[in-house]
Protein backbone atom coordinates (compact mmCIF):
# COMPACT_ATOMS: atom_id res chain seq x y z
CA UNK A 1 0.00 0.00 0.00
CA UNK A 2 1.55 3.72 -1.00
CA UNK A 3 1.92 5.93 1.30
CA UNK A 4 -1.51 8.00 0.32
CA UNK A 5 -3.39 5.30 0.78
CA UNK A 6 -1.54 4.44 3.97
CA UNK A 7 -2.58 7.88 5.59
CA UNK A 8 -5.86 8.11 4.19
CA UNK A 9 -6.62 4.65 6.01
CA UNK A 10 -5.12 5.77 8.83
CA UNK A 11 -6.67 9.40 8.88
CA UNK A 12 -10.15 9.39 7.20
CA UNK A 13 -12.41 8.59 9.87
CA UNK A 14 -10.64 11.07 12.58
CA UNK A 15 -10.84 14.01 9.96
CA UNK A 16 -14.70 12.84 9.33
CA UNK A 17 -15.03 12.85 13.56
CA UNK A 18 -13.67 16.40 13.49
CA UNK A 19 -16.61 17.49 11.48
CA UNK A 20 -14.76 17.46 7.88
CA UNK A 21 -14.55 15.63 4.83
CA UNK A 22 -10.56 14.29 3.35
CA UNK A 23 -11.46 15.25 -0.19
CA UNK A 24 -7.63 14.89 -1.10
CA UNK A 25 -4.10 14.22 0.00
CA UNK A 26 -0.65 14.54 -1.71
CA UNK A 27 3.24 14.17 -0.81
CA UNK A 28 4.84 16.20 -3.14
CA UNK A 29 8.06 17.83 -3.86
CA UNK A 30 8.65 21.91 -4.49
CA UNK A 31 11.95 22.57 -5.52
CA UNK A 32 13.79 21.00 -2.46
CA UNK A 33 10.83 21.37 -0.11
CA UNK A 34 8.64 18.22 0.71
CA UNK A 35 5.01 19.34 1.44
CA UNK A 36 2.40 17.17 2.29
CA UNK A 37 -1.08 18.61 1.74
CA UNK A 38 -4.30 17.43 3.29
CA UNK A 39 -7.38 18.69 1.35
CA UNK A 40 -10.56 19.31 3.42
CA UNK A 41 -14.01 20.35 3.05
CA UNK A 42 -17.48 21.30 5.13
CA UNK A 43 -20.57 22.43 4.24
CA UNK A 44 -20.82 26.22 4.02
CA UNK A 45 -17.21 26.41 3.74
CA UNK A 46 -13.41 25.89 5.18
CA UNK A 47 -12.04 29.02 7.18
CA UNK A 48 -8.71 29.09 8.21
CA UNK A 49 -9.81 27.83 12.05
CA UNK A 50 -11.14 24.92 10.51
CA UNK A 51 -7.28 24.38 8.57
CA UNK A 52 -5.93 25.57 12.11
CA UNK A 53 -7.91 22.85 13.93
CA UNK A 54 -6.99 20.12 11.47
CA UNK A 55 -3.39 20.66 10.95
CA UNK A 56 -2.86 20.39 14.91
CA UNK A 57 -4.87 17.31 14.95
CA UNK A 58 -2.69 16.30 11.97
CA UNK A 59 0.42 17.27 13.69
CA UNK A 60 -0.16 14.83 16.58
CA UNK A 61 -1.38 12.12 14.74
CA UNK A 62 1.32 11.51 11.95
CA UNK A 63 4.01 12.04 14.73
CA UNK A 64 2.26 8.79 16.37
CA UNK A 65 2.37 7.16 12.63
CA UNK A 66 5.62 8.09 12.11
CA UNK A 67 5.32 6.90 8.41
CA UNK A 68 7.21 9.74 6.74
CA UNK A 69 10.91 9.59 7.85
CA UNK A 70 11.98 12.26 6.00
CA UNK A 71 11.28 16.47 6.91
CA UNK A 72 8.66 17.95 5.29
CA UNK A 73 5.99 20.58 5.53
CA UNK A 74 1.97 19.79 6.65
CA UNK A 75 0.00 22.15 4.67
CA UNK A 76 -3.99 21.86 5.45
CA UNK A 77 -6.37 23.92 2.81
CA UNK A 78 -9.76 23.78 0.98
CA UNK A 79 -9.34 22.21 -2.05
CA UNK A 80 -9.96 25.24 -5.28
CA UNK A 81 -12.01 25.47 -8.12
CA UNK A 82 -9.67 23.57 -10.88
CA UNK A 83 -8.38 20.84 -9.01
CA UNK A 84 -9.73 17.48 -10.25
CA UNK A 85 -12.90 15.73 -8.95
CA UNK A 86 -11.86 12.35 -8.07
CA UNK A 87 -14.55 10.85 -5.79
CA UNK A 88 -18.45 9.90 -5.85
CA UNK A 89 -18.31 12.53 -3.06
CA UNK A 90 -16.67 15.39 -4.85
CA UNK A 91 -18.51 14.03 -8.74
CA UNK A 92 -22.30 14.08 -6.10
CA UNK A 93 -21.40 17.49 -4.23
CA UNK A 94 -20.58 19.05 -8.42
CA UNK A 95 -23.93 17.41 -9.81
CA UNK A 96 -25.38 21.22 -10.84
CA UNK A 97 -21.61 22.47 -11.99
CA UNK A 98 -20.63 22.65 -16.04
CA UNK A 99 -17.89 19.62 -15.97
CA UNK A 100 -15.02 19.18 -18.38
CA UNK A 101 -14.03 15.43 -19.03
CA UNK A 102 -11.09 14.35 -20.34
CA UNK A 103 -11.14 10.81 -21.73
CA UNK A 104 -8.22 8.61 -22.34
CA UNK A 105 -8.73 8.71 -25.75
CA UNK A 106 -7.91 12.57 -26.09
CA UNK A 107 -11.80 13.38 -26.21
CA UNK A 108 -13.05 16.19 -23.81
CA UNK A 109 -16.48 16.35 -22.74
CA UNK A 110 -18.89 19.77 -21.48
CA UNK A 111 -21.31 17.97 -19.51
CA UNK A 112 -23.90 17.89 -16.56
CA UNK A 113 -23.36 14.25 -14.02
CA UNK A 114 -27.00 12.90 -13.93
CA UNK A 115 -26.35 9.94 -12.01
CA UNK A 116 -23.17 8.20 -10.37
CA UNK A 117 -22.76 4.68 -10.43
CA UNK A 118 -19.75 1.92 -9.57
CA UNK A 119 -18.54 1.92 -12.37
CA UNK A 120 -19.87 4.46 -14.83
CA UNK A 121 -21.29 7.77 -14.81
CA UNK A 122 -25.13 9.06 -16.77
CA UNK A 123 -24.16 12.49 -17.87
CA UNK A 124 -26.28 15.20 -19.74
CA UNK A 125 -24.77 16.88 -22.89
CA UNK A 126 -26.92 19.30 -24.41
CA UNK A 127 -29.93 17.65 -23.17
CA UNK A 128 -28.65 14.15 -24.13
CA UNK A 129 -28.03 11.69 -21.64
CA UNK A 130 -25.50 9.29 -22.29
CA UNK A 131 -22.84 6.47 -20.25
CA UNK A 132 -19.70 6.63 -20.06
CA UNK A 133 -17.21 4.25 -18.46
CA UNK A 134 -15.66 6.05 -15.36
CA UNK A 135 -12.18 3.70 -16.50
CA UNK A 136 -12.36 5.80 -19.70
CA UNK A 137 -11.94 9.10 -17.49
CA UNK A 138 -8.35 10.62 -17.13
CA UNK A 139 -9.81 13.56 -15.59
CA UNK A 140 -12.85 15.29 -14.42
CA UNK A 141 -12.90 19.08 -13.52
CA UNK A 142 -15.28 21.73 -12.96
CA UNK A 143 -15.83 23.92 -16.05
CA UNK A 144 -14.86 27.30 -15.05
CA UNK A 145 -17.12 29.69 -17.16
CA UNK A 146 -16.11 33.44 -17.22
Amino acid sequence: MDLISRLKENLETDINNLGYELVDCEFVSEGKNKILRFFIYKEGGVTIDDCEKVSNFLNEKLDELDLIKSFYYLEVSSPDLSRPLKTDRDLERNKDELLNLKLKNGDVILCHIKEIKDDYLLLDKEGEDFKIAKSDIKTIKIEIVF
